[in-house]
C-alpha cells in the first residue's frame, strides 16, 4: 500500500502553514534572471544551459541556490528547471511579505505548470511551520502539495497562533 497523502490548501494547510496564499510576487515573472555560477555550459541549439558550482538564481524576490543547476528553455523562455545540491534551496516572497523557503537535495522546478518537486529530504518552511517529507510537490497556483512516498511518512509541525483574538 502506498503511504501517499495528498493534502488540499484550502482545508488542511490554511490551518496549519498557510501555504496556499504564499506565491512570488506578482511583478517577479518581469524582473531579469541573474545567475552567478563557477562555470557555464550553454548550447541554444538543445535549449539547455547547465551552471556549476555555487549556483544562484534570482529572479524578483525568488532565490534557488545549488550545486548544478540545469536550466531547459522552449520558445526563448524558462519552461523548467533542475536545482541539484548537498540541499538546493528555492526561496520566494509573496506580495503579503511572507517568505516560503523550501530546501531538498534535489529540486525540479515546472514554470509552466507553476509547479515544484522537492526529492530526497524535502522540506517546506513558511512562519515557522515546517512540512517534511522524501518528495513533496508543490502545485503553487493551485495550493496543493502531495507528499509521501511507499516508505516515507510525512512529518508536519504547525506552530500556535500566536494573534490575539478580537472579539
Amino acid at each position: 500500500m502506498i503511504k501517499q497523502q495528498i493534502f488540499s490548501l484550502p482545508i488542511l494547510l490554511s490551518l496549519m502553514l498557510g501555504l496556499g496564499q504564499v506565491h512570488a510576487r506578482s511583478d517577479d515573472s518581469e524582473q531579469p534572471l541573474h545567475i552567478t555560477a563557477d562555470t557555464a555550459e550553454l548550447n541554444d541549439k538543445t535549449g539547455i544551459s547547465i551552471y556549476r558550482g555555487n549556483v544562484r538564481m534570482v529572479q524578483g524576490t525568488t532565490i534557488i541556490t545549488g550545486d548544478t543547476v540545469t536550466v531547459f528553455m522552449l520558445e526563448r523562455k524558462v519552461s523548467k528547471m533542475i536545482s541539484l545540491g548537498e540541499l538546493a534551496t528555492y526561496q520566494e516572497t509573496a506580495d503579503d511579505g511572507d517568505i516560503l523557503f523550501s530546501e531538498a537535495e534535489e529540486m525540479h522546478f515546472y514554470k509552466l505548470e507553476d509547479r515544484v518537486e522537492l526529492f530526497r529530504r524535502g522540506k517546506i518552511t513558511e512562519n515557522d511551520n515546517v512540512f517534511h517529507s522524501e518528495h513533496i510537490i508543490y502545485y503553487l497556483e493551485d495550493g496543493l502539495i502531495d507528499a509521501g512516498t511507499k516508505t516515507d511518512r510525512v512529518n508536519i509541525t504547525i506552530m500556535p497562533d500566536t494573534q490575539p483574538n478580537t472579539p
